[in-house]
């Protein structure tokens, strides 16, 4: 999986774009709505650590960084080209390449991810589950984002992205029994992505609608409670 994330890295950003389509290929609206989410569900406890697991070519590290002011981010993954993409995009970031180190364990506030659960092997999940929770210091927070398979445009964009070629998506309950399971508690669902970037202006009401089950995304929050 590192050698085909190698193998995409460099035009990484095009195939993501050419793959949205109709839903739109501003990249970036997509990463400020998740950080925006992540600011949201964490307004209580800000955290000053974060980790991005699987952080790809880095594209939401600067949005973590701007949504919790004065926080120290970081980003892992296992694509060596992705990760020297990752820092030029943003340079401040600590960057660990997953295949060779280890982050430190017990030390983050918040365990970011997106996008990465379906691309893990099924067999696989379970592993890395236990390497995201183990990253968190007690009282973290795991906030996975992933793609919603019940949603029909979704399910559309994964069957034509390059890099998605082949991948089973993971169902909310899937993900929310592998935090269960990596010892994690409090876990909860919300559903995001419902408004493209033609309609932003829109995006104000998205909150109100996390229980929907027909969101473009869903995300899952869960703690470290020990």
């Amino acid at each position: 999986m590192s050698q085909d994330f190698d193998d995409y890295a460099a035009d990484y950003e095009t195939l993501l774009r050419q793959s949205l389509g109709a839903a739109g290929g501003d990249l970036d609206y997509f990463r400020r709505r998740k950080a925006a989410v992540a600011r949201r569900l964490l307004r209580a406890a800000p955290p000053r650590r974060i980790l991005e697991y699987g952080c790809g070519t880095g594209g939401n590290l600067p949005h973590l960084g701007a949504s919790f002011p004065g926080a120290f981010v970081s980003g892992g993954d296992i694509s060596e080209k992705s990760l020297e993409q990752a820092a030029a995009t943003a340079p401040a970031a600590t960057l660990y390449h997953l295949g060779r180190e280890t982050p430190p364990a017990a030390s983050f506030d918040l365990v970011f991810v997106s996008g990465v659960l379906h691309h893990v092997p099924p067999p696989a999940r379970a592993s890395v589950l236990a390497a995201m929770a183990g990253a968190l210091a007690p009282g973290g927070r795991l906030l996975i984002f992933e793609h919603n398979p019940a949603n029909p445009l979704t399910c559309r964009i994964v069957a034509r992205c390059p890099f998605d070629a082949g991948v089973r998506l993971v169902p909310p309950a899937e993900t929310e029994a592998l935090c269960r399971d990596a010892g994690l508690g409090r876990t909860g669902r919300r559903y995001v992505s419902f408004v493209p970037p033609a309609l932003a202006p829109l995006a104000v009401i998205e909150p109100l609608l996390g229980w929907l089950p027909l969101g473009g995304q869903y995300c899952v929050l869960a703690a470290r409670t020990g």
